[in-house]
């Protein structure tokens, strides 16, 4: 496995929305703001979204390298 920067700067950017949407939802509710509350309730759900995405592409490129033959398989049948 080789390293790939843009997939740790795709994480870290997901956790980071999500960070951000709570503590804006932490936020909105200390400070009875409406606006910073939504929008870390839309922060949130958009931040795992990323997470997940990453971590399916990220699948995505395992299997594909194991169909090209990049591992060895055992066919012994």
């Amino acid at each position: 496995m080789r390293f790939q920067p843009f997939n740790i700067f795709g994480r870290v950017l997901a956790s980071a929305a999500v960070l951000a949407g709570f503590y804006l939802l932490w936020l909105g509710f200390v400070e009875s703001n409406l606006i910073k509350a939504a929008l870390g309730c839309v922060l949130i759900p958009a931040g795992l979204y990323l997470m997940v995405s990453s971590r399916r592409r990220d699948i995505r490129r395992e299997s594909e390298s194991a169909d090209t033959g990049d591992i060895p398989m055992d066919d012994t049948k």
